[in-house]
Order: C-alpha cells, then sequence, then structure tokens
C-alpha cells in the first residue's frame, strides 16, 4: 500500500470507527484528520491555524445574519400569517392543508434558509390543524418535514452560501439557479398530496373563503411577502450582496415584527438571539473541523486519488451525474449538510471539472440531494423535528414519508438530467 492509500485508510477508518462510538460528526471529523497528520509525521500545529482559516471569511457573516433573520419573522408572527392566506384560498379542497404545507414552507424558506427552521415555525402550526381534520397524524408530521427541506433549496440557502465559500461559485448565481428545482420540489410535493388526500378523503370541513377575507388576509401577509422580495431583488439588481442582503433582511425583519406585527415581545427577542447563536455555533464547529479534514483530503493526495479513480469507471458525465447523486444520497442519510459538502465536494469538485460539469449545476444537484437527506434516517433531523412536533412514533413518520421521499427522487433525476433548468435564470 503507497503513502496516500495508507492515509485514506487512517483518515476514513479513524472517522467511521468515531462515527461508529456515536461521536458528533463535527469532533470525529477534526479527531480523525489530527490523527492521519500524527501517524503520516504531519505537524499538529497546522490545526489551530487552519480551523481559523476556515471560518476568517466575511461572507460567513451570511449564516447567522440569515439565521437571525428567519427566527425574528417566525416569532413575530409572519408564519402564521402565511399559512392563513394559503388556507383562505386552498384550504377547502382535497389535500387543502397539505398544499398549504408546502406553499407555507416554500415561502418561509425565502425568509429562514433553513430546512429544520422552517420545519419548527410551519409545523408546530400545520400538523396539529391538519389532524384536527382529520389528516392522518404520521402523514402530516412526514409532509411537513419533507417540506421544511424546500429551506435547503429556495433562496437564500445557507447549505448553497456554503457550497459557494468552498469552490468560490458566485453565491447570486446559486441563489438564482435554486429557484426553479425548489419549485419543482416543491410541486412533485402537491402531486403526491393530492393523490394521497384524494384517496383518503382529505379536505378542509369549511368552505373556500370569499374575495373580501382572502384579500384582508393577503394585506395582512404582505410585509412577509416583501421581505425575500426585497432581499433576493437587492440581490439580483446588484444593490447590495448577499451578506448586505442578511443585514437588511434582520433590520426588515425587526420592524415588521416591532412595528406592523407588534408580536415580538422582550422575550421572544431574546429566544430568537439564543437560538440564532445555538444554530451558529453549531454551524461553525461544523465548518472548522471539516474544514480541517478537507484540508487533509487534499494535502495528502486523497482528493487526487479518488478523484482518477472515478473518471476511470466512466468519462461519461451523466453517469458520473447518477454516481454523485447515489453518494450524496447515502451521505444524507448520516451526516449533516455541511459536513457532507466540506468531505465530499473537494472529491467532487475536480471529476466534475474534468468533465465539464457545470459547477452552478452541480452545487443544485448537491443541495437537492442534501435537502432529501434531511428527511432520511437515521440521521433525517427534520423527521426528529416533526415526529415530536406530530407526537407520532419515528417509525410511523419514516413509513408515511417513502412516497414523498421516491416523488423528491424524481424532481432530482429531472434538474439532473435537464441542466437548462438550473442556468436559465443566470445572465
Amino acid at each position: 500500500m503507497n503513502g496516500v492509500g495508507f492515509s485514506a485508510l487512517i483518515l476514513f477508518v479513524t472517522l467511521v470507527i468515531f462515527i461508529c462510538l456515536n461521536i458528533p460528526i463535527s469532533i470525529s471529523l477534526g479527531l480523525s484528520s489530527a490523527i492521519t497528520l500524527l501517524v503520516t509525521g504531519c505537524p499538529l500545529g497546522v490545526i489551530p491555524s487552519m480551523m481559523q482559516a476556515t471560518v476568517q471569511k466575511f461572507s460567513l457573516l451570511t449564516i447567522p445574519l440569515f439565521v437571525f433573520a428567519g427566527a425574528l419573522m417566525d416569532k413575530g408572527g409572519i408564519s402564521k400569517r402565511l399559512i392563513n392566506l394559503a388556507d383562505n384560498i386552498l384550504g377547502s379542497v382535497h389535500g387543502g392543508l397539505g398544499f398549504v404545507s408546502v406553499l407555507g414552507a416554500l415561502f418561509f424558506a425565502a425568509i429562514s434558509g433553513s430546512g429544520t427552521a422552517t420545519v419548527a415555525a410551519m409545523g408546530s402550526i400545520l400538523i396539529p390543524a391538519m389532524i384536527k381534520q382529520g389528516y392522518d397524524a404520521g402523514f402530516s408530521s412526514a409532509l411537513s418535514a419533507i417540506s421544511g427541506s424546500l429551506g435547503t433549496v429556495i433562496p437564500p440557502s445557507i447549505t448553497f452560501i456554503i457550497y459557494g465559500m468552498i469552490t468560490g461559485e458566485s453565491i447570486s448565481n446559486l441563489f438564482l439557479a435554486g429557484i426553479i428545482p425548489g419549485i419543482i420540489f416543491a410541486a412533485m410535493l402537491c402531486i403526491t398530496v393530492y393523490v394521497v388526500s384524494k384517496k383518503n378523503n382529505w379536505k378542509g370541513v369549511t368552505e373556500r373563503a370569499d374575495a373580501k377575507t382572502i384579500l384582508k388576509s393577503f394585506l395582512d401577509a404582505l410585509p412577509g411577502f416583501l421581505s425575500p422580495v426585497i432581499v433576493l431583488g437587492g440581490i439580483y439588481s446588484g444593490i447590495f450582496t448577499p451578506t448586505e442582503a442578511a443585514s437588511v433582511a434582520v433590520v426588515y425583519s425587526f420592524i415588521v415584527s416591532t412595528l406592523i406585527y407588534k408580536e415580538l415581545t422582550f422575550e421572544k427577542f431574546k429566544e430568537t438571539l439564543f437560538n440564532t447563536a445555538k444554530t451558529t455555533g453549531i454551524i461553525l464547529l461544523i465548518i472548522m473541523n471539516a474544514g480541517i479534514f478537507s484540508w487533509v483530503l487534499t494535502q495528502q493526495g486523497i482528493a487526487a486519488a479518488l478523484t482518477e479513480f472515478a473518471i476511470s469507471l466512466s468519462v461519461n458525465k451523466y453517469i458520473m451525474l447518477i454516481i454523485i447523486n447515489i453518494v450524496f444520497l447515502i451521505a444524507g442519510c448520516v451526516m449533516d449538510n455541511t459536513s457532507a459538502l466540506y468531505i465530499l465536494v473537494p472529491i467532487i469538485l475536480p471529476i466534475a471539472q474534468a468533465l465539464d460539469i457545470n459547477l452552478i449545476h452541480l452545487g443544485v444537484i448537491l443541495v437537492l440531494n442534501l435537502s432529501i437527506g434531511q428527511v432520511t434516517p437515521p440521521v433525517g433531523p427534520n423527521l426528529y423535528v416533526a415526529a415530536d412536533i406530530g407526537k407520532v412514533k419515528f417509525e410511523d413518520i419514516c413509513k408515511k414519508i417513502v412516497p414523498l421521499i421516491l416523488m423528491s427522487i424524481v424532481a432530482l433525476l429531472v434538474i439532473t438530467f435537464v441542466p437548462w433548468l438550473t442556468t436559465c435564470l443566470i445572465k
């Protein structure tokens, strides 16, 4: 076994061992990297400097700011107003509340940038409402969980920001590229909801609201609608950068929550600060340790060796995209989005460049895979959040989510083989 093979063996075997010992993935990444450096004779003093260099990037400010903006909008009352509007329009038809769950998540995702945050905000209102109207508790929870995954795809997406940081691709272009795939993802979920609801005769118990009621609920929700319009419109028009847009989102969310809706109390504000700090701390810890792991992959020549091996399997880029999809779907089952990107992108990037795969298209494919990974056990964080809200067994929610995952994979294949859908909005 040559030096590269020995380093790869040490790195990946120790990583698997630490994960099997139930050590958090973020810590496992750092430990396996340190052991590999120690065994191969590299100085461990490089670790602190690499950790600092990984997080010492101005664009990282975007993450806590978008998380904070989403938390303010949630506690400030925007989520329930979006739900009320959608319910007035669609609540009486077969699968009406299911459509509300998907569309509500679609709009809230354009504020929060986080899948789990979208599940918590929308699911806490919609899951009990769906159960009350006769929907199956397991399906209601499963739908809320996978609808929350739209927060990973619809801009502004934290996962797109991290991918852009790793690859150097334009975050603004990645945001644009995620719009149509996100809508296709949502459409596939709505089709599934309609078929299942029609079969089980799930629909609202009230008649469709009249035009006056719908208009009133629209005007009530309008400040919330304007948030993504202002933020994304500012980015795409060149008025401000994604980081500046995140700052604008925080200020706007605070104004709407305090001066317009007047629902953001001091206690709720403290809670948003705490949740933002907690989420940011977790993400930065993962980024620091994953950054070391990624550096070791490159420094030890492991990434280059894996690239050569992958290209030897096939030079057809569409076959390679299928392989990449399979790898990322499996990775999504066992690790969080940030870790998966930092571990696998340095390996996949040179393969994509060698096969002339558009890196913006690749980014959308990877993010779609990871969004599905948020609802696949054993990790699947969205599943745990939704199951807790719906008071259902984890096994039950896993069974009910199968048709939704299958339709999500259909959406993934469409996006994979029709690159134009991701690049048509980019200038």
